[in-house]
């Protein structure tokens, strides 16, 4: 039965390698990770799956960023062939390490008007994934949504691609959503609004198979677009309690990576929060 997983994006504090890092997980209760390749894909084959075999041993799912260098709608085409490849080489070495999505920034606006925007970024995106079914390569493409208005990657925009796009489902980070619209999410409604748009582009299925980033996020002066990621517990949003009380209500099951500074501390928070209201539920 598939179940709601919790783990950081990146190492548990204090690592500086990745030995031993899904060992360490699972005996502090986590089971998931997102590798970091978010300046550039580092890793090899055989290094990747012997990383892949130790988190399996130890129930851990993997997952990857990919380099934040990629923007699919610049206005130099050297530059989004450029990001194709790094967005490739990042899902090839999710494979490797039997991953279950590849996440990245789709890229800028880049003084294009929304429109063409989204036709360079779906085109790129679309390249890639004709590129690793020819190779047989099976990841799924987490196009994430971002915490600036300059940026692409609104919900609408990554549900979009995801329709046109078989293979893709959007990585949801609900602070980046949250700092996007001016401070928006701060009630269950909130966050159900946003399932709810997942669920009915891309069915019920999808929201199973979602990849969330979460952190409480600050937003710049202008009280929009996001400035940094905080602690749960900073006083900033979105309100994690809220959304365990949604994903146990609702019974969804995704995969929650945690982006505050804390990393698997936090995450360990999360699962415990979530943990309690499913307890609380039953009873």
């Amino acid at each position: 039965m598939r179940k709601t997983r919790f783990g950081p994006a990146g190492l548990p504090i204090g690592f500086k390698t990745f030995e031993g890092a899904a060992e360490y997980l699972h005996g502090k209760g986590l089971d998931a990770m997102e590798y970091q390749a978010v300046r550039r894909v580092a890793i090899g084959e055989e290094a990747a799956k012997k990383l892949g075999s130790e988190a399996a041993e130890n129930d851990v799912l993997l997952s990857i960023h990919a380099p934040y260098a990629i923007n699919l709608s610049s206005k130099e085409n050297e530059k989004i062939k450029a990001s194709i490849d790094r967005l490739y080489m990042a899902a090839k070495a999710g494979y490797w390490m039997k991953g279950k999505n590849v996440t990245f920034h789709s890229g800028y606006y880049s003084g294009r008007t929304k429109e063409e925007a989204y036709k360079l970024v779906k085109e790129g995106i679309k390249n890639v994934k004709e590129r690793l079914d020819r190779e047989g390569i099976g990841i799924i493409l987490s196009p994430e949504t971002s915490g600036k208005n300059s940026q692409f990657g609104s919900l609408e925009e990554l549900l979009r691609i995801a329709v046109e796009v078989p293979g893709v489902i959007p990585t949801i980070d609900f602070a980046h959503i949250h700092a996007r619209e001016g401070g928006s999410i701060k009630t269950k409604e909130d966050y159900l609004r946003i399932f709810n748009e997942v669920e009915r582009e891309l069915g019920r299925e999808a929201i199973d198979n979602l990849t969330i980033h979460f952190s409480e996020i600050e937003l710049t002066k202008k009280g929009v677009d996001e400035r940094r990621h905080h602690a749960l517990g900073s006083g900033y949003g979105p309100d994690f309690r809220l959304l365990a009380e949604v994903l146990v209500e609702e019974d969804y099951r995704p995969v929650i990576i945690c982006e505050t500074p804390l990393l698997d501390q936090d995450s360990l928070k999360m699962k415990e929060i979530y943990m309690e209201i499913r307890k609380r539920r039953a009873d």
